[in-house]
């Protein structure tokens, strides 16, 4: 099947939510979106889906609330490169990473994964809520560019673990050629889940009930949304909108920059690809780039997410978008809280970075969420003292060093 034969819609709840024995869009916590969740946040034992996974079981979880925008012509990896914060120009076919779009001041509006899996076709996946606008930018943006920007109707299922008749060939590849399993696939793309592997299979909107059995009688066991949203977490990737604000900065999210350090940012290489973080530090001038210029340069985000792990003793979580308190000073937001198998509930949370530091030294009082005593997760409880490489060559032109 073509892309061409293909016709997108809108979002609605998805037909696995009928389908599927013990499928249930409520998760308790009473923080939900406002129409409620498009696919099953569970198939009755949330906790077992995300042990049954990290013992190494297949799973496959339901990805109707992400839509597929398909970019067709020669010429289109240079043309979206202008514009989003990864380095598109040298990308080569196979390939899978991610991306944002900012607005003028650096704010991030969209993250969304990009894929090549055929010549002259660009992959984008995006949150459904989403698409809508990134379709209407992107549109916008073609002007003389001999490319076009289309919304097939394909449904995501996500294969999490090794399941046998899907290759997992690794982490940021894709393609067209369908799994055995699946043959009705039109587009695979891969990435991990925490430490797991990730096979997004993308089917005929109308045939996912058919490859959702199919992956089920392979072997891979239905996995909700709470479960997959734990995996999540662990990789500290938020939900924009959810686990952020409209204020929020790429360098306020250290999974968005990857293990780049404090190196400073250089002239773009042609022949460079893109790399396995959502942005590129060295590409040339897009929206919004000025600011991730500027942090990494010269500065320090006022903020990082970091994992909050939650007293549950009170039976009561905070809402989304709740402040964090420290000594009845607010100092952050929260996201949603997920029940982890293994850790109880967490979220994820925007917090002012001296306060992180404060925490770190021992000398930041007590954090709520809500009335819920917080604490941040150890593994984000980092410093980073290093003198930033704008900063060097200012201080070596005034004679400091």
């Amino acid at each position: 099947m073509s892309v061409s034969d293909l016709h997108g819609s809108a979002a609605s709840v998805s037909p696995l939510v009928g389908h599927v024995a013990g499928a249930s869009t409520e998760d308790g916590t009473g923080n939900g979106p406002a129409g409620g969740h498009l696919t099953a946040r569970h198939y009755g034992s949330p906790l077992v889906e995300q042990q049954r996974r990290d013992e190494g079981v297949p799973g496959v979880v339901d990805g109707w609330d992400h839509v597929a925008l398909v970019v067709e012509g020669a010429g289109g990896r240079e043309w979206i490169n202008g514009f989003i914060s990864q380095k598109t120009d040298a990308m080569s076919t196979g390939t899978a990473t991610s991306s944002l779009l900012l607005d003028a001041h650096g704010r991030v509006e969209q993250v969304f994964g990009i894929a090549a899996p055929a010549d002259g076709v660009l992959l984008l996946d995006v949150a459904a809520e989403r698409a809508d606008a990134l379709q209407d930018f992107l549109t916008k943006m073609i002007f003389w560019a001999d490319v076009t920007v289309q919304r097939p109707a394909l449904a995501r299922l996500s294969v999490v673990g090794t399941l046998p008749g899907v290759d997992s060939p690794g982490p940021g590849r894709s393609g067209t050629d369908a799994p055995a399993v699946v043959p009705s696939a039109v587009y695979w793309t891969t990435r991990t889940a925490g430490t797991l592997p990730v096979t997004d299979l993308w089917v005929p909107r109308d045939g996912v009930a058919a490859a959702w059995d199919a992956l089920v009688a392979a072997g891979a066991e239905p996995t909700g949304g709470m479960a997959a949203d734990a995996l999540r977490l662990r990789d500290r990737r938020p939900l924009l909108g959810v686990d952020t604000d409209a204020r929020l900065i790429p360098h306020e999210v250290p999974a968005f920059l990857g293990t780049v350090g404090a190196e400073a940012t250089r002239l773009a290489d042609v022949a460079e690809g893109p790399t396995s973080a959502a942005v590129h530090l060295n590409k040339g001038c897009y929206r919004g780039q000025e600011t991730v210029s500027r942090v990494q340069n010269l500065g320090q985000p006022p903020r990082r997410l970091v994992l909050l792990q939650l007293d549950g003793s009170l039976n009561q979580l905070p809402a989304v978008g709740a402040d964090i308190t420290a000594g009845g000073r607010t100092v952050g937001r929260i996201g949603r809280t997920v029940q982890d198998a293994d850790f109880g509930p967490v979220a994820l949370a925007l917090v002012k970075r001296q306060v992180i530091e404060a925490v770190a030294a021992g000398t930041a009082p007590p954090l709520e969420a809500d009335g819920v005593a917080a604490a941040v997760d150890p593994d984000d409880l980092r410093v980073d003292g290093s003198v930033k490489p704008g900063r060097a060559a200012v201080d070596r032109l005034r004679g400091k060093a």
